[in-house]
């Protein structure tokens, strides 16, 4: 008949408040001049597996071909964890990296990771903490009163 198996593409979940809130924040900054670019510091947390990826994995043979070693996906029990990471990038380029090492970040461990890392990088790059603006999402450790201060 034709049809083919294919894999979902991911697409994040957005309420119209949300597209509404990105539309009006791109729209603030659409006249931004590279200097006031220059002032920018993005962040954020990902996980950095250390066995592969977690996606789906593929390989191509014809139906009459052996099954070779490069066929195989080679597998380590209990998925061979995963490193959760904090980074930062500027206008000049990325940020010092920090590992996450249980797992998740609290709100004390949010403030040290600014106090040192971002510090840091902010230094490296001769930035003053004073002449920037920070970009980070609505994470409740990123709102919490103490890390305001």
């Amino acid at each position: 008949m034709g049809f083919q198996a294919r894999i979902k593409k991911h697409k994040p979940f957005l309420k119209v408040i949300h597209m509404k809130k990105r539309f009006a924040w791109a729209n603030a900054h659409k006249d931004w001049t590279k200097d006031d670019w220059r002032c920018m510091v993005f962040s954020g947390e990902t996980k950095v597996n250390v066995w592969g990826p977690d996606g789906v994995k593929y390989y191509w043979k014809r139906p009459d071909d052996k099954l070779r070693s490069n066929h195989l996906d080679l597998t380590v029990k209990g998925g061979g964890g995963s490193v959760m990471m904090w980074g930062c990038i500027t206008y000049d380029g990325p940020g010092y990296a920090c590992g996450i090492y249980d797992g998740t970040m609290k709100k004390e461990d949010y403030i040290h990771t600014l106090d040192t890392t971002l510090m840091d990088t902010l230094n490296y790059y001769n930035y003053d903490p004073k002449n920037i603006y920070f970009q980070q999402d609505n994470d409740p450790k990123h709102t919490s009163k103490v890390t305001k201060v």
